[in-house]
């Protein structure tokens, strides 16, 4: 049985995205080098009110004026380029890979002490493809029965883990507290399996 591997952003989607912000970017800034080229003319008519242009006043004012509006607005341009091909994510998950390891097995020592009935695509709670966490001391193993189930920890306590979980990868562990979802991906079924530490006989 081999583990789960964790799944990147599909390549060709993430390359389509960045090319389609790449375009958008060019888009602008020919936008912006056309506001640019009006704003320039549009000073030097204004200073031509009060008197003749020389060369120097011609070149200075074309020189800062386009600098200017090409640096002010090539910046909010540079920024949305920069959100839209990924780029700020890719730097927010690396900033977060520092952080704890999600476990690749329980600890020892722990007992089963209850699972969910099999849940499918149409019958999985919608509590689970949302954010939640199991109690203290409570762990959980998912097991993918049939399908494929993406399972994501999400929790800023814990470095980011995307994994795609099948019947022949090792079940999915769900760490006490740590916040998480799961995504069928088509048909699939599965359940939930939740271990802790060996409780008193008398309970």
């Amino acid at each position: 049985m081999t583990m789960a591997a964790p799944i990147p952003a599909d390549p060709g989607a993430r390359a389509s995205s960045k090319a389609q912000a790449r375009a958008e970017f060019g888009r602008m800034m020919r936008w912006i080098a056309l506001i640019g080229v009006l704003m320039v003319a549009g000073a030097l008519w204004y200073l031509s009110l009060f008197g003749p242009l020389t060369v120097h006043l011609v070149v200075a004012t074309t020189f800062g004026v386009f600098v200017s509006v090409l640096l002010g607005a090539g910046l909010f341009a540079a920024a949305f380029f920069s959100s839209k091909s990924g780029y700020d994510q890719s730097v927010t998950d690396a900033t977060r890979h520092g952080l704890a390891a999600n476990p690749e097995q329980l600890p020892e020592g722990l007992e089963s002490y209850r699972r969910t009935a099999d849940f499918t695509e149409t019958t999985v709670p919608a509590a689970l493809l949302g954010e939640h966490n199991t109690k203290a001391g409570s762990w959980g193993l998912i097991h993918v029965i049939e399908g494929r189930l993406r399972y994501r920890v999400t929790d800023p306590r814990r470095a980011p883990l995307d994994l795609i979980l099948t019947r022949d990868t090792r079940p999915g562990i769900v760490e006490p507290t740590i916040l998480h979802h799961v995504e069928p991906l088509g048909a699939v079924r599965f359940h939930v399996e939740f271990w802790r530490e060996p409780q008193p006989a008398s309970e």
